[in-house]
């Protein structure tokens, strides 16, 4: 970024973000944030604070992880291989497709081994009313398909 770019408010959020030393800003606003604190009373007397909360911070011992926090961590299963895990993950998507595939072919295979189901749709009490009132002088090639759709076959029915 260049000078014109880089505002206070922003040299305000490098020192409280980074701390007080520019080495730690981000490079590309580096530059532009020390030309800026330079010649800004405010900006330097933030960046003062900044330097002797970094430096009381920075005499503070390092924590240690404790023995039972190591014990706890060796615990945690390491990961597989990505690759088992690729297909133990495309195996999990599959049950509930195996499950959905074997329901339609049970649904097929009923549909066509049993033909006196009726179809959606259709009304068989009425149809095989009319065909049964029907004399059978006058049974038709209509009434022989509303009879054979609804599952009677022609001589159960005349």
């Amino acid at each position: 970024m260049t000078q014109s770019n880089v505002t206070k408010a922003r040299v305000l959020a490098l020192v409280e973000a980074y701390g007080g030393d520019p080495a730690r800003w981000p490079e590309r606003d580096r530059e532009a944030a020390v030309a800026l604190l330079s010649g800004d009373r405010e900006l330097a007397r933030a960046a003062d604070d900044a330097r002797s909360l970094d430096m009381m911070l920075d005499t503070l011992p390092v924590p240690q992880p404790s023995p039972a926090l190591r014990v706890a961590l060796k615990d945690i299963p390491e990961r597989g291989h990505p690759l088992l895990e690729l297909v133990a993950g495309w195996f999990g998507l599959w049950r509930p497709a195996a499950g959905l595939a074997a329901a339609a072919v049970l649904g097929v295979v009923l549909g066509a081994t049993n033909p006196t189901l009726p179809l959606p749709g259709f009304e068989a009490a009425s149809t095989l009313a009319a065909v049964q009132a029907a004399p059978e002088a006058e049974t038709d090639t209509y009434s022989l398909a509303a009879a054979s759709a609804v599952g009677f076959a022609n001589q159960d029915t005349f």
